[in-house]
């Protein structure tokens, strides 16, 4: 028994090693593949800067078209905090104009902003000019107390979830989004870049075992079946894949070779699901694990009813939280279109509407599909001797 214990253990970190070493290989060599160069447009340099004085706050009025607003111009000084010019003091100005519907809040000694040295707007020369407040501290200890916390709740899985993580953003930012901008097959990415994650995700989290090949099928499965369905409901729905501005944009990048709009919404649908279909797989094979070990007379019949039972609660769920995570998202631009459009079927025939509700629904039907396969293929396995 210890024996088998200590081949079991050193098995284990064997594979977490490899899953390591082969992720780090993925990533570096599809970076090296895809990367790609363009011809970027030249932008001044942002500065962090640090508020110490208000001198000067001065208000005129701008004619526009037929009625005249207000401009109001802030003027302090500011302290740079980093680059070449750090310790630097300099004079800069923020402008707050009315033709603006939200301005951001008028700056105040202490504040962290950035700002940069742009042509001044009497197009004489150049003057120093607020863009933004800094927010990178914030949004770094924001995402500090998160890992943390997995740490916390998680411990050594909490670990392996944040390494798990880390690979998966790189993955996404270094691999597909690269692969697409070069030019490369968006379908062969998107299935390629998925069935890493999966594989990576699930071997760092639970090893090479029953539970986690039973995970693995069953989010193959799903994900098969989501992606299935988004290329023929596309097809049948005559999408262009023209949802917004930013994908006009998006045809502007290569005219040489355009951007396929359609693989676009396909990777976005596929992609989006991923996780939530790894959830449930993952959720279903590990309850039907802890049953066939504890289970006094189990057999394939039992054991398919079980795992159907439990996928049962996670598909409401999990359903759920997918369509609100689209809802949300979409949010300011659904309130806009049900706000200005009183034609209710016209609403809902345009292309970006019918993207959010098939996104949300195969994203949801890939889950439903891979509760009875992660159901079978366990029982399967689980009831083997």
């Amino acid at each position: 028994m210890e024996l088998k214990n200590f081949n079991n253990s050193y098995k284990n970190k064997a594979v977490y090693i490899l899953t390591i070493i082969l992720s780090i290989a993925f990533i570096a060599f599809g970076y090296k593949l895809n990367k790609v160069d363009f011809a970027l447009q030249e932008y001044s340099q942002s500065y962090k800067a640090e508020v110490v004085s208000i001198n000067d706050i001065t208000e005129e009025k701008i004619e526009y078209e037929y009625e005249d607003l207000s401009s109001t111009t802030i003027r302090f000084t500011a302290k740079i905090t980093n680059g070449e010019l750090k310790g630097t003091t300099v004079n800069a100005s923020q402008y707050m104009d009315e033709i603006v519907a939200v301005n951001p809040k008028m700056v105040e000694p202490k504040d962290m902003i950035l700002i940069s040295s742009l042509t001044a707007r009497s197009g004489v020369g150049e003057e120093w000019t607020f863009l933004e407040y800094d927010r990178t501290m914030a949004m770094v200890w924001l995402v500090v107390s998160f890992l943390l916390l997995i740490i916390v709740f998680g411990r050594k899985k909490g670990v392996n979830t944040i390494i798990s993580l880390v690979f998966t953003c790189l993955a996404v930012f270094m691999v597909f989004v690269p692969s697409i901008l070069k030019g490369n097959n968006i379908y062969l990415s998107s299935i390629v870049v998925s069935f890493f994650i999966i594989f990576m995700s699930l071997l760092l989290l639970n090893g090479a075992n029953k539970k986690t090949l039973c995970a693995i099928v069953g989010n193959l499965g799903g994900l098969f079946i989501a992606g299935i369905l988004a290329f023929f409901i596309s097809k049948v729905l005559n999408l262009t894949g023209i949802i917004d501005d930013d994908t006009m944009f998006l045809l502007m990048l290569n005219t040489e070779k355009p951007i396929d709009l359609l693989a676009i919404l396909w990777g976005s649908i596929v992609i989006g699901s991923l996780g939530a279909v790894m959830d449930v797989s993952m959720s279903i094979a590990s309850a039907m694990n802890e049953l066939a070990e504890n289970m006094y007379d189990k057999n394939f019949k039992s054991l398919l009813k079980s795992g159907l039972n439990i996928g049962q609660d996670a598909i409401g769920t999990m359903t759920n939280t997918l369509i609100l995570a689209y809802i949300g998202s979409s949010l300011a631009v659904v309130l806009l279109l049900v706000a200005n459009y009183g034609d209710k079927l016209l609403l809902f025939n345009l292309e970006m509407i019918v993207f959010e509700i098939i996104q949300a629904v195969i994203g949801s039907m890939g889950i439903l599909f891979a509760v009875p396969i992660t159901s079978l293929f366990a029982a399967y396995i689980y009831n083997m001797k």
